[in-house]
């Protein structure tokens, strides 16, 4: 038989035994508490940090509106020679020689795939066209007009502008420059839909004068700076048509020679090169083809710029 210490030894070890067990059980708890208050703080912040990010990337891009836009030169050559019985004899001459341009233009008509409708809105790119006179470069930038910068980076890659040349120059008082990108050579040729117009906000501008302008006779004048490469439109505050007010940018650009001042809201996508604008220089200074359809101050260039390849890539 045992004796009273046995047995109370006995019951101390049992009792130790089930305060070690009890010990054990609690610290488990604990690290069980603490393992899932760690997956639910991770779990919180992953998706504080995928939302964080979705509005970080959200804030980087911007949505564009490329709206069809397909060439009707079949209805301009037909609205043309509708015309042609009122034409003063004095301007039939250009009337026919514009009326051939259409008919040779509408032969070299190209469509180009539409870009992303997404798009950065940050960040620059470069813009290459290679010309039978060298290449010129253009920095691309698309903080001021993203859209049309996406525009022209994805018709250069579909090579839409390749076997192209320039085929206007402007050189009046205010406005100098030199345009390209219609493979019809006419400014009325479409890749088969326009791009948003983008205010170029960032430029100076000249409000206009208050008095003329309560009687609709003066705007507001914005100077490009010599360099400058912005996006033809046909943008018209008057139609009634949205899409005559807000998606009309084109494939055709103008490379500014001179700080030009005009009132019309071009889309600004980057600026040429200082090696690049010696070379439209050159094509400047011959000045242009005097002719039926062709001034002095807005027409033909004298000097062909042919632009063989252009390519475009991200810089950033």
């Amino acid at each position: 038989m045992s004796t009273n210490e046995e047995r109370r030894d006995a019951a101390r070890r049992k009792l130790e035994e089930r305060l070690e067990r009890e010990k054990q059980a609690a610290k488990k708890r604990r690290l069980s508490i603490i393992a899932a208050a760690g997956v639910v703080v991770v779990a919180i912040a992953a998706v504080g940090g995928y939302f964080w990010w979705r509005s970080w990337d959200n804030d980087r891009h911007t949505t564009c509106d490329y709206a069809d836009a397909p060439a009707d030169f079949q209805g301009e050559i037909k609205k043309l020679q509708d015309m042609m019985p009122q034409i003063p004899q004095e301007q039939k001459a250009g009337a026919e020689a514009f009326l051939t341009s259409l008919r040779e233009g509408a032969a070299k008509q190209r469509t180009s795939p539409k870009p992303e409708s997404r798009t950065l809105n940050t960040g620059t790119g470069q813009l290459t066209f290679a010309t039978d006179k060298g290449d010129v470069s253009v920095d691309l930038d698309r903080s001021h007009g993203a859209c049309n910068v996406n525009a022209i980076m994805s018709l250069a890659d579909n090579g839409y502008y390749d076997g192209t040349s320039c085929f206007r120059l402007a050189q009046s008082e205010t406005l100098s420059g030199l345009q390209c990108g219609d493979p019809t050579r006419t400014g009325l040729g479409t890749p088969g839909w326009h791009s948003p117009d983008e205010a170029p906000d960032h430029l100076k501008m000249t409000p206009p004068d208050p008095q003329m302008a309560q009687m609709g006779m003066s705007q507001s004048q914005i100077t490009y700076p010599r360099g400058t490469v912005a996006i033809i439109n046909s943008n018209n505050p008057q139609s009634q048509d949205p899409a005559e007010q807000a998606n009309t940018g084109s494939a055709n650009f103008i490379v500014f020679t001179k700080d030009s001042t005009i009132s019309t809201p071009l889309s600004v996508v980057g600026k040429v090169s200082p090696e690049g604008i010696k070379i439209i220089d050159e094509v400047a200074k011959d000045g242009s083809v005097i002719g039926p359809n062709s001034t002095k101050e807005n027409g033909v260039p004298k000097t062909n710029l042919e632009i063989t390849k252009a390519s475009a890539s991200d810089s950033e």
